[in-house]
């Protein structure tokens, strides 16, 4: 019974090994049932035949049918249904636009059924609140985390019409929130205001930072002081709509409706403004010239780096960085950075436009959200991505603005997604052509595409001991790490380099940690992975001895 039950339902492994006899084995199952789920009673009663017991759970179901029909929500508001909660679990938040006196508990079940399909019996019910909604809390099993996701997103459309669905998240992991795109879309016209004044005012800024003379300075601020002026009125009446958008997406209010507007294409209502600040631009422009051609003699001397940054240079502290090297630059959340040099696609060289300070930068820790636009033309015009959240993004029937705000909620989600989809278009663009190297025991991929990740499936067997992933686009990742053959492969070792694992590519890794019992060694390198990675990555872990 203990290998069944630690098979069937390994978030009980822990209790069910400890357990010394069959009533300590009941009631370590007993704590994971409730009075409206006794699914895994159900199971034991099953697997060993148990008719007696047979006809007890099927009455108690009848039961609890009945029981769930006529009990209304507000008799079981705020009750513990799950007294326990376990480590090995995933908590599922619904949030539904529901008054609780039209609705049962059977509507409690329909809806986890719809959201999850055959995993419904794996999800159990904790509580029921309300405030100005109804929030149900639930757990789900941690190994099962992806498969959840990849269920709730496919169902998304029936739980929002017939269940009024306002936002689920699973784990750390937001699957849907309403009420996001819903202040998105309702104040397109203030933002694309808050869009034009913030841009004038941070390139009037950018201006007097580098410019020595005073007199152009003075000039400069007069300007600006007539561009705020005219956006005055406008900026006083967005502020309460940026602070919120920031709070809900996690980012710069100026780059998400810079991103936003980039995509919807929306500025004709706001002709005339742009006149106005095209004017201002042209009067700024001369006097830039005047001042150039009075340090005409000493220009050369000035260091590069002194020059006005480019609006494609610079991006935006995404998180703090500290210093780990010598080489490195520290920076915190929210800060300027000029790119000058971008070795690679993890490490860039750059300077603080804050400090004036000059190092090297993670590129991980930085955005810029006219490069962000840039990724999503991308992900919008390939002939495949295989990633589940930019397959919904690609396939969602919605306006441009729906697809915006859910590629925004996926970056915000994603630390990784940027970094990842930077190195698919940059492989996409030059066309690299990828290479697999057989040895005897080990497979190694080099900047593989999905096909030769196919082929590798296809040919590798048990005498290939190690793997080896080295520049690996996503969609080679999601090719490779999804394959259930390599859950029974006789692998000992595991090597991932620079290669960004996403949210989705670490629930496939766990997946794998959690089924292949063979694994000795794993080795992720180079910025491949997130804290949340690391984290998913130790709770897969419990259910794996033998990895070091």
């Amino acid at each position: 019974m203990k290998l069944f039950l630690v098979e069937s339902y390994p978030e009980l492994s822990q209790s069910i090994k400890e357990a010394a006899s069959v009533q300590e084995i009941m009631s370590a199952v007993k704590r994971r049932c409730t009075i409206i789920d006794v699914s895994i009673i159900k199971s034991i009663v099953n697997k060993y035949n148990i008719k007696e017991g047979k006809d007890l759970v099927k009455r108690y179901e009848e039961k609890v049918d009945s029981f769930c029909e006529q009990m209304s929500l507000p008799f079981m508001l705020d009750k513990m249904f799950l007294t326990e909660s376990f480590l090995t679990s995933e908590t599922v938040h619904f949030v539904l636009d529901w008054k609780p006196e039209e609705h049962t508990l059977d509507d409690i079940q329909r809806l986890i059924k719809k959201a999850f399909k055959n995993l419904n019996k794996r999800i159990v019910v904790q509580s029921i609140h309300c405030g100005n909604s109804i929030i149900i809390i639930c757990y789900g099993p941690h190994h099962l985390l992806a498969a959840l996701l990849l269920e709730a997103q496919d169902n998304l459309t029936v739980l929002m019409k017939e269940f009024s669905l306002i936002r689920l998240t699973i784990g750390h992991y937001t699957v849907y929130d309403k009420r996001i795109r819903y202040k998105v879309m309702n104040n397109e016209c203030l933002a694309e205001e808050i869009k034009i004044a913030d841009g004038e005012k941070q390139e009037l800024r950018t201006l007097l930072d580098y410019k020595e003379e005073s007199k152009l300075k003075v000039k400069l601020l007069n300007r600006g002081q007539l561009i705020n002026k005219i956006f005055k009125s406008k900026k006083s009446e967005t502020q309460y709509f940026r602070t919120s958008l920031v709070m809900k997406a996690g980012t710069d209010s100026t780059g998400i409706i810079c991103l936003y507007y980039l995509i919807t294409g929306r500025e004709e209502t706001l002709v005339e403004y742009k006149k106005e600040i095209e004017l201002l631009q042209e009067n700024i422009s001369i006097t830039s010239v005047q001042l150039l051609m009075s340090q005409k003699g000493n220009i050369e001397k000035k260091d590069q780096f002194t020059q006005s940054p480019t609006a494609e240079s610079i991006y935006t502290a995404r998180i703090n960085h500290k210093i780990r090297s010598s080489d490195d630059l520290s920076f915190s959340e929210g800060e300027q950075l000029e790119i000058y040099e971008k070795w690679n696609s993890f490490y860039w060289k750059g300077r603080s436009l804050v400090s004036g300070d000059l190092g090297v930068i993670p590129s991980s820790c930085v955005y810029s959200m006219l490069e962000s636009l840039q990724l999503l033309e991308f992900i919008l015009s390939v002939e495949k991505v295989s990633l589940p959240i930019l397959q919904k993004i690609r396939n969602d029937s919605s306006s441009n603005d729906e697809k915006a705000s859910l590629f925004l909620e996926t970056i915000n989600d994603d630390p990784i997604m940027i970094p990842a989809l930077r190195q698919d278009k940059e492989q996409h663009d030059k066309g690299v052509t990828g290479s697999v190297d057989w040895d005897s025991d080990r497979v190694s991929l080099e900047y593989p595409s999905p096909v030769q990740c196919n082929e590798v499936i296809s040919n590798i067997n048990n005498n290939h001991e190690k793997i080896e992933l080295d520049n690996s686009s996503t969609n080679s990742t999601v090719s490779l790490l999804s394959s259930t053959k390599l859950h029974t492969l006789n692998l000992r070792r595991l090597e991932i380099w620079y290669t960004p694992l996403t949210n989705d590519c670490i629930q496939y890794l766990c997946i794998l940690l959690t089924n292949n019992k063979t694994i000795q060694e794993l080795e992720i390198n180079f910025d491949s992975i997130s804290d949340r990675g690391v984290t998913s990555i130790c709770q897969a872990l419990e259910h794996n001895s033998t990895l070091t």
